[in-house]
């Protein structure tokens, strides 16, 4: 049966409360804020902003079910909650994909699969609390016993950004939770209502109450749950400049430690022996153009060998018309849709006159579908004359703009990809195996793809990558995604 996403959205309900020790709970903060839907900007709820009154309830609530149940619980019976939750989430997919749709303006077909995502994230971590963890090292068998666990941290404090609520969010608390913390869990306040149904749907799932606690607000919410001194780890997605203020706040409080993604600039390099291979301009229009360019790996930075630019960006123009349907974020045939925000579009907007004056040769790019008159849409664009040392090459941008600039040789790529504070991602096309193996290992970034064709590669889940420079620290991925959330400990039993 083919759901009426319009009918659905005006019957769907917000709810903004805390969601505190397993019920939502009245917030102690007496001021708001306002979401509104970036594709209408009309507003759509009125929701508490946290305080740091609320935060101390939830962290309070988080080291209860920490202490009386989530850190002794069984391994068997916690990934049984973690599966659980994961199919509760399968159960309600459409609610939350519908609210990140209206609040995001993430078209709902992606919408869907960014909870499908989710859920797979979910049933990995399940899955990889059977997994043995641990050492037994050397010693006196007759007298010595000793040995290495990994042990759960406590509570660990969240804060997610916008760009993906749900799966953002998830990507973090389902590692958390199955290496057997507790969470509190801060959305954007752009987008935090998926985050929000989440906590609840955890504790309908039958997770002990305090095992995901979420607080929704700004930045006090944000900055009295990175100082608290209950929370004994961080895990962040945002800004830079936000990562590193929530770092020094960490580190003034109790020294915890905190996993931070700080955002990207990733090259995608394009060599003279793979410009004509199938799938390379249909992958370059997905990698920099989906999601609105609003990805933190988002590869717009386009390294390509002299020569071969304009026919690439003619490929690409054709491509992204073909592939990219703009519109309605609530049609199902639509999959690029607004940006988040209006300050979103309005800096996205900014460095079009940042890139004029740069002399960077702004080229519009069309899309199929019309670009709707009312929201926050950007059409994508490509600055076609750039160089390594203009803004629109160097900055985070967030939207749907790529740099284009040509290198002469690979040592030459090599320099222009790492001249940059950032290290979250690159893409190298070439047929070159000699090649690639010296620019995968050349590169300053977590996670690079190797690529002779656009096929699928592996998931997320499977691949643990930390970032490089001031893309932050941390693992993401994997079973040391998992143990990110850990602390080693040493013992020792000495019997004689």
């Amino acid at each position: 049966m083919t759901t009426d996403w319009h009918a659905a959205a005006r019957a769907i309900a917000f709810d903004g409360r805390p969601f505190i020790g397993g019920e939502a709970r009245a917030p102690r903060s007496r001021t708001s804020f306002t979401t509104v839907c970036p594709a209408t900007e009309q507003p759509l709820a009125t929701m508490p902003d946290a305080n740091a009154e609320d935060v101390d309830r939830a962290v309070a609530a988080a080291r209860r079910g920490f202490a009386e149940a989530w850190r002794s619980i069984a391994p068997d019976r916690r990934q049984a909650h973690l599966r659980a939750l994961a199919d509760a989430m399968q159960a309600r997919r459409d609610e939350l994909a519908l609210l990140d749709c209206l609040e995001m303006g993430m078209p709902i077909g992606n919408a869907l699969g960014a909870v499908d995502e989710a859920v797979r994230f979910t049933h990995y971590y399940a899955d990889a609390i059977g997994q043995p963890r641990g050492e037994v090292a050397n010693a006196d068998a007759a007298a010595t016993w000793a040995m290495n666990w990994y042990e759960p941290r406590g509570v660990v404090g969240i804060i997610s950004s916008w760009n993906f609520p749900l799966l953002v969010a998830a990507s973090a608390i389902a590692p958390a939770i199955a290496a057997g913390n507790t969470v509190v869990v801060k959305p954007s306040p752009v987008a935090p209502s998926s985050v929000l149904a989440l906590a609840r749907i955890a504790a309908e799932a039958g997770l002990p109450a305090g095992v995901i606690n979420a607080v929704a607000g700004g930045g006090d919410a944000g900055a009295a749950l990175a100082a608290h001194g209950d929370v004994d780890q961080i895990g962040f997605v945002g800004s830079a400049a936000t990562g590193r203020r929530i770092m020094v706040a960490a580190g003034e409080s109790n020294g915890k430690p905190v996993m931070l993604e700080g955002g990207g600039k990733s090259p995608q390099i394009v060599f003279a022996d793979a410009v004509d291979l199938d799938g390379l301009a249909d992958s370059i229009a997905a990698s920099a153009f989906a999601n609105s360019g609003q990805i933190c790996v988002a590869r717009t930075r386009l390294l390509v060998e002299r020569g071969h630019a304009e026919a690439l960006i003619e490929r690409v123009c054709e491509a992204t018309v073909r592939l990219f349907t703009a519109g309605d974020p609530l049609d199902p045939a639509v999959n690029y849709g607004p940006l988040a925000s209006r300050a979103q579009r309005d800096r996205v907007r900014s460095y079009l006159d940042i890139g004029a004056a740069e002399k960077a040769d702004h080229r519009p790019v069309a899309t199929g579908g019309t670009l709707p008159r009312r929201g926050y849409f950007a059409a994508p664009g490509i600055f076609a004359a750039a160089s390594g040392a203009m803004r629109v090459a160097r900055e985070e941008i967030f939207g749907p703009l790529i740099a284009l600039i040509p290198f002469a040789g690979e040592a030459e790529a090599v320099r222009i990809a790492n001249d940059t504070p950032h290290g979250l991602a690159a893409t190298i096309w070439t047929r070159d195996i000699a090649r690639a193996r010296r620019m995968a290992r050349d590169i300053d970034a977590g996670r690079i793809d190797i690529r002779t064709s656009a096929a699928m590669g592996a998931p997320l889940q499977l691949m643990p990558a930390e970032p490089f420079g001031g893309s932050g620290h941390g693992v993401l991925g994997g079973g040391q995604g998992m143990r990110a959330y850990q602390r080693l400990k040493a013992v020792q039993i000495i019997t004689e």
